[in-house]
């Protein structure tokens, strides 16, 4: 029976084509996967920051169909996964098969485009290229630590200034955690903000608090992981769409919650990060939210801490919360 992958498709794209055989989705973030086995729970989905080069059951695909295009993902991002592909077909089938019967481009945009991304790969098919990125990142008075990511992670390639605004305030005078304390970072990408703040303290106090890192993006969460190692920070990772849900352990367990959420769905993502804040701090915990105006987000945090307090820096707006 024919054994296909399907990349980079999600639920509402699955509801407009057929397959034939067995189908098995992949997706890099547990949203999508979770959104795929809500409409389609006859699909088996795999989430994972690489394509999976077989079945679970150890059986190579027949095919991969690869869904992309400039509004889908970024060019990076669709080049890498394009190779991934390439190279597990490549184990077992000639160049030519591949791209006339097993690598399938499901293409949205120009004709042109699509061609000059297959060309890219087609012209030196067995070159493996790199696309990481490496950048530096501190906070007044600290180390600067150099950052590694790569594509599908917020920010691939360039800082993020909110996100730095964000650290920065955390790591100054009274706002600065105790070495003792810890702190959950949501929506953490790479571990920028997290991992910035326990370094600080490292530095500043002779230990680094406890961390924890939380994204739904599984590349957000490799990064996050190297990131920790290269600068000898332990940390627990959480790969989740839904805070600490399924873990009452982490109820009321922390003393800081810091979080960069996105705000393109109307703050309802805002929401779940408030959501989780609320659930994740102690009695005294301090919340920190970022945004660019604080005109959206205040009324927003005001459903779940009473107090908030704005403070501007670098052209952002730090919320801050203190959980009664």
């Amino acid at each position: 029976m024919m054994k296909s992958l399907l990349v980079g498709y999600k639920a509402a794209d699955l509801d407009r084509v057929s397959f034939e055989g067995e189908i098995v989705c992949h997706e890099l973030d547990v949203y999508l996967a979770h959104a795929i086995a809500a409409v389609h729970p006859e699909i088996r989905t795999v989430c994972s920051a690489h394509l999976p080069r077989t079945d679970e059951d150890g059986s190579k695909w027949n095919r991969i169909c690869f869904r992309t295009g400039p509004k889908l993902m970024s060019g990076e991002l669709a080049l890498d996964l394009l190779q991934e592909a390439y190279g597990i077909l490549a184990e077992d089938a000639t160049s030519d098969k591949i791209w006339k019967e097993r690598l399938v481009i499901d293409y949205v945009g120009r004709e042109r485009d699509r061609n000059d991304l297959i060309d890219r790969i087609k012209d030196d098919p067995r070159r493996v290229r790199s696309f990481e990125a490496k950048w530096p990142a501190s906070v007044p008075g600290g180390e600067k630590l150099i950052f590694a990511s790569t594509p599908g992670c917020f920010c691939h390639r360039r800082l993020d200034e909110g996100g730095l605004a964000l650290a920065e305030v955390v790591s100054r005078g009274a706002e600065c955690p105790d070495s003792s304390a810890r702190i959950l970072d949501m929506g953490c990408g790479c571990g920028l903000v997290g991992l910035l703040v326990a370094d600080f303290v490292r530095k500043l106090k002779g230990a680094a608090p406890a961390l924890t890192l939380i994204d739904s993006h599984t590349r957000a969460i490799e990064a996050a992981m190297k990131n920790a190692a290269s600068f000898g920070i332990v940390a627990q990772m959480m790969l989740s769409d839904s805070g600490i849900d399924g873990h009452p352990e982490l109820e009321g367990a922390f003393d800081v919650f810091v979080g960069n959420p996105p705000y393109y769905s109307d703050y309802r993502i805002a929401d779940v990060f408030l959501q989780t804040a609320v659930k994740a701090l102690k009695k005294g915990g301090v919340c920190y939210l970022v945004c660019k105006n604080a005109a959206g987000l205040e009324p927003v945090q005001k459903r779940y801490f009473p107090e908030v307090e704005i403070i501007n820096r670098r052209g952002y707006a730090v919320l801050k919360s203190v959980k009664g």
